[in-house]
C-alpha cells in the first residue's frame, strides 16, 4: 500500500508541474516587467554574472543559464577555470553574441527558448535604449531584465542583488550578502564621518593600458571617492563617468591620493608590458613591483602622492562587480588610514569569497607603491 501511494503521488507531480507564479517587478531601468516563476531557462549579457549567479547559488550557480553574450572567461580567465572544474556543464553554455550589443543575435536568443534575459545597464551589451531588440524578445514571450553593477553601482548593486534573487527565488541568499554588504558599508561611512578633512584624489583608469591620464568621475567607480570621504579632482572638469586629463594637470592639481584601477594580468606583468597588473596570480609583492614600474614615468615623479607612499591600485574588474563593497574599504583607507587601521579590503574580499561563493579568491587585488 505504502508503494502504491508513493507511486501516486509520484505520479501526481509529474502530471501537475509547479504552477506558474507571476512576480511584478521594476527593474534597474525602471522598466515594470512580469516574470513567470520559477525561472528555469535563462540568459544573462556578460559572462562576468556568473559570479553574482555563483553567489545567490552556490551549488548549482548555472542551472538554468541557457545562453550568454560573452563568456566569464573574457574578463576572469582564471575564475572561469574554476567554474569549469566545479561545473562542467557550464562549458556547454551556447553564445549568442560576442563583445558589444551589435553582435548580439536576437534569432539566437529566442532559439534558446529563455523566459528571461538579464542584461546590464551600460556594459558591453544589450541596453535600456535598444527598444527594438527588448521588443522584439518581449514579442517571443521573453521578460527582458536590467541590472547595474556599473553605469551606477554605488546606487543599484544592492537592487540588482536584491533583483535577480526574487526573480530566481534565492530571496535569503540575497538577503543575507546585502545584509553583509549594508553592514560593511555603514562601518565605514561612520569611521569617514569623523575624519577632519577630505584628501583630494586622482582616480585613473587603466593605468599603462591607456596613455595617460584618464580619470574616472561621475559613474563607475568615481562617486565611491566621495563615499570614503575624499575629492574627486576629477569631478569639476568631467563631464561624464571617464574622461581624459592632460599629464600637466595631474601635475598642477598634484592630488593627496592617486589611485589607479589595474586591468594588467599576471602574464602582462611577466613580460614586462606596461599595464599595471593585480588579481588572479599576482602576489603582493609582484603587485607593488607592477605598480612601482608604472610611476617611475617622469610624470609621476613630481607627485606628493608618489612621493609621500600614497599612490595605490585596485583591481579594475570590480568596476562591474557585486563585490564592489572592498572598493569603498579600500578607498577608505588609503584616503584615511589613521581612522581605518583595522579594515583590510582584501581580507574582506577572502572572506566573501568564504562564505558566499563556491570558488577561492587567487591573487592580491589592492597594492601601494612604496614611499620614496
Amino acid at each position: 500500500m505504502k508503494r502504491l501511494r508513493l507511486l501516486a503521488a509520484t505520479f501526481c507531480l509529474a502530471a501537475f508541474p509547479a504552477l506558474a507564479e507571476p512576480l511584478e517587478i521594476t527593474d534597474i531601468a525602471g522598466r515594470r516587467v512580469t516574470v513567470e516563476r520559477p525561472v528555469e531557462r535563462f540568459v544573462i549579457s556578460e559572462g562576468r554574472y556568473i559570479p553574482l549567479l555563483a553567489l545567490l547559488r552556490p551549488d548549482h550557480p548555472v542551472e538554468g543559464l541557457v545562453g550568454m553574450m560573452t563568456t566569464l572567461g573574457w574578463t576572469q580567465p582564471e575564475l572561469e577555470q574554476q567554474l569549469y572544474v566545479r561545473f562542467p556543464e557550464a562549458r556547454d553554455i551556447p553564445l549568442f553574441g560576442h563583445r558589444n550589443a551589435d553582435s548580439v543575435s536576437v534569432e539566437r536568443i529566442i532559439d534558446l527558448d529563455p523566459q528571461v534575459a538579464i542584461f546590464g545597464l551600460g556594459d558591453h551589451g544589450p541596453g535600456a535604449e535598444n527598444a527594438e531588440l527588448i521588443a522584439q524578445l518581449e514579442a517571443a514571450g521573453i521578460a527582458v531584465l536590467f541590472i547595474d553593477f556599473r553605469l551606477d553601482p554605488l546606487n543599484n548593486t544592492l537592487p540588482s542583488v536584491e533583483l535577480i534573487g526574487r526573480v530566481l527565488g534565492e530571496e535569503t541568499r540575497a538577503a543575507a550578502y546585502t545584509d553583509f554588504y549594508r553592514a560593511r558599508r555603514q562601518a565605514v561611512l561612520d569611521k569617514v564621518a569623523t575624519a577632519p578633512s577630505r584628501p583630494s584624489v586622482f582616480l585613473q583608469v587603466h593605468p599603462g593600458r591607456r596613455e595617460c591620464c584618464w580619470g574616472m568621475a561621475d559613474g563607475m567607480l568615481g562617486p565611491f571617492v566621495e563615499l570614503a570621504g575624499g575629492r574627486n579632482i576629477a569631478d569639476g572638469t568631467a563631464p561624464g563617468p571617464t574622461t581624459q586629463h592632460t599629464a600637466e594637470f595631474l601635475i598642477v592639481e598634484d592630488p593627496d591620493v592617486w589611485i589607479g584601477t589595474a586591468s594588467g594580468t599576471r602574464e602582462e606583468y611577466e613580460r614586462g608590458d606596461p599595464p599595471v597588473a593585480v588579481g588572479p596570480g599576482m602576489t603582493a609583492e609582484t603587485g607593488r613591483d607592477s605598480l612601482r614600474r608604472y610611476l617611475s614615468q617622469p610624470e609621476f615623479a613630481s607627485l606628493g602622492a608618489v612621493r609621500n607612499g600614497r599612490a595605490h591600485v585596485v583591481w579594475h574588474n570590480f568596476y562591474n562587480s557585486p563585490f564592489n563593497i572592498v572598493v569603498l574599504e579600500a578607498f577608505a583607507a588609503w584616503l584615511h588610514p589613521e581612522l581605518m587601521a583595522d579594515t583590510d579590503p582584501q581580507a574582506t574580499l577572502e572572506r566573501i569569497f568564504e562564505a558566499f561563493l563556491p570558488f577561492e579568491v587567487d591573487g592580491t587585488y589592492f597594492a601601494t607603491a612604496h614611499r620614496d
